[in-house]
């Protein structure tokens, strides 16, 4: 029979706790004092020193060492951060990946930061965001880490709850005990710390699962877009909304849905109207902006507001009227029932020109519509006028000219078929065409 030191000495000795540390190059020097710390703990530091050698059976080590490690230990900085690519990300999946088959209580991941990188927003995977950091600036063996380390020596397997914020941990010691009421101002279920950022779909192998990959993506720029709107804050989000509001409805109010929407030669009294509208508006804001008691804003508001009605006035001018003084020509026909409809057009043409500009629009009686064009524009410059409008209709169509009073000069001629509209259509053409020559060419001397 053995002895029970023979018996001692053949039982093999339990393996020693392991960490794997997974860190990003630009970190190798932080992540050299963390192994140091940990190793003087007891602990087996599986440490990538050959990273840059590359390979597939290195590749094959490192997937090797995270399925056989106890404890796996991420290093987070601004660097991690800054890079969206790098193997120590596939060292992430890999252990998260892992973690999926072990109890929700199991300690497994153990993140490490080493410089001011917070948790809320992190570019790291979900579930490192489930478990508490451990802050090592410069990867200094801090207290925090030694006492860590002696614990993970010990082959502890109890996961460390995520840490919660501050404002939330002095919430907890000043809070009534559980049978009391919460306090007036704690809302139930409010959030104290921000969301965490969901984490990027991961690329699928399989180029048949494309698709869901890309509702994937979809899903995730609607969530991260939700998440940094509940970051902002409180103030920010309110204004925000009532800025959303206040487009909408200001759209919905100023939608105009008439298919007669712009301006038409019918519409010149309401225009009229509008532009004489603003004008008073303009005074009224005037005589505002002039009061002593109505404080310097509210002159200065008066003032803007004085300034743009006269400018949206002139505008409302410009489109429909003209300058100097128009004399309408009865119009003529070669038979009798042409006349009949000669006389119903003159009727509307002058009735919607006189209505938009009612003092630079008259008619010249009919008695004294006798001669050529040169005496009718003689007679038409002794009256006062600037032009003179003849119109003819030839039976299938109305020819309107516009004349210059001072030596009849022909400056506009317009034809109008009488097979295109009814008498009104056609006068409302007479009228659109006579406004944009008054407008554009008889303006000018």
């Amino acid at each position: 029979m053995p002895s029970e030191t023979e018996t001692a000495a053949s039982i093999p000795e339990a393996p020693r706790p392991s960490v794997f540390i997974s860190y990003a190059s630009e970190n190798r020097e932080a992540a050299k004092l963390l192994r140091e710390a940990l190793a003087a703990s007891g602990l087996e530091v599986w440490y990538d020193e050959d990273e840059l050698t590359g390979g597939d059976a290195w590749d094959q080590k490192i997937r090797r060492q995270i399925r056989e490690c106890t404890y796996f230990m991420p290093v987070i900085s601004a660097q991690t951060e800054a890079r969206r690519e790098g193997y120590f990300r596939r060292e992430w999946r890999l252990a998260v990946d892992r973690s999926h088959d072990m109890a929700d209580d199991a300690m497994f991941l153990v993140p490490v930061v080493i410089d001011q990188t917070t948790e809320a927003g992190a570019r790291v995977p979900e579930k490192f965001t489930m478990v508490q950091w451990l802050k090592c600036p410069g990867g200094v063996a801090t207290p925090g880490l030694k006492a860590l380390a002696a614990r993970l020596a010990t082959g502890e397997h109890s996961s460390l709850p995520p840490a919660a914020p501050p404002s939330t941990a002095q919430a907890r010691r000043s809070s009534p005990p559980p049978s009391a009421p919460p306090p007036p101002h704690a809302a139930p279920g409010e959030h104290l710390a921000p969301p965490p950022m969901p984490p990027f779909p991961q690329r699928p192998a399989d180029r048949h699962d494309r698709l869901k990959y890309l509702f994937e993506v979809l899903w995730w720029l609607i969530w991260t877009a939700w998440t940094l709107f509940k970051r902002m804050p409180k103030w920010v989000r309110v204004l925000l909304i009532l800025w959303f509001l206040f487009g909408v409805v200001f759209k919905s109010c100023n939608t105009d849905s008439s298919p007669n929407k712009g301006m038409r030669p019918s519409d010149g009294k309401g225009q009229a109207e509008e532009a004489q509208s603003l004008r008073d508006a303009a005074a009224r804001l005037d005589k505002l902006a002039s009061d002593p008691a109505a404080g310097s804003l509210k002159s200065g508001f008066a003032k803007a507001g004085a300034e743009i009605a006269r400018a949206v006035s002139q505008d409302v001018d410009e489109e429909t009227g003209w300058t100097g003084q128009v004399e309408l020509e009865p119009f003529t026909a070669d038979a009798a029932e042409a006349q009949k409809l000669a006389d119903e057009v003159f009727g509307r043409v002058f009735g919607q020109l006189s209505q938009a500009r009612p003092t630079q629009v008259r008619v010249r009686p009919s008695s004294a519509s006798v001669g050529d064009d040169a005496s009718l524009a003689a007679a038409a410059a002794k009256a006062g006028d600037d032009y003179i409008v003849l119109g003819r209709n030839s039976g299938s169509e109305f020819e309107i000219r516009l004349l210059r009073a001072s030596g009849a000069a022909a400056l506009w001629t317009g034809h109008f078929s009488l097979e295109t509209g009814t008498p009104s259509e056609v006068s409302d053409q007479i009228c659109q065409g006579l406004v944009t020559a008054l407008h554009k060419k008889a303006a000018k001397p």
